[in-house]
């Protein structure tokens, strides 16, 4: 057991958790880190755009806190390899997945 993985990972995985929260219960659209400042009208509809975006944040998480048990309670050299992976796997995916979802939900007729 590495507890100490699990004090460190838990928190960051926590944060990606609150962040797809965050997004989801927003009234205006959330951004892709990027501080983008989005036009009214530019995001067809923002209720189901935040849903989408806090969903892909949310899967993300779900990487990290397989990473922060399997760390945790398998040791590190195990949970480093998985978070690794993850972010390997992760990390190039949420650019792709938010061009996804911005694209689906942008209106260039409101630019």
């Amino acid at each position: 057991m590495s507890i100490i993985y699990g004090i460190i990972m838990g928190p960051c995985s926590a944060v990606f958790t609150g962040l797809g929260i965050y997004v989801m219960r927003k009234k205006d659209p959330g951004n892709f880190w990027t501080g983008q400042e989005f036009k009214p009208g530019e995001i067809k509809d923002v209720k189901a755009y935040n849903k989408a975006l806090g969903k892909m944040w949310i899967a993300f998480s779900v990487l990290m806190w397989i990473d922060t048990f399997l760390g945790t309670f398998m040791g590190g050299k195990i949970g480093g390899i998985c978070l690794i992976a993850s972010f390997v796997v992760g990390i190039p995916m949420l650019p792709a997945v938010y061009n996804g979802i911005y694209k689906k939900y942008y209106d260039p007729t409101k630019v």
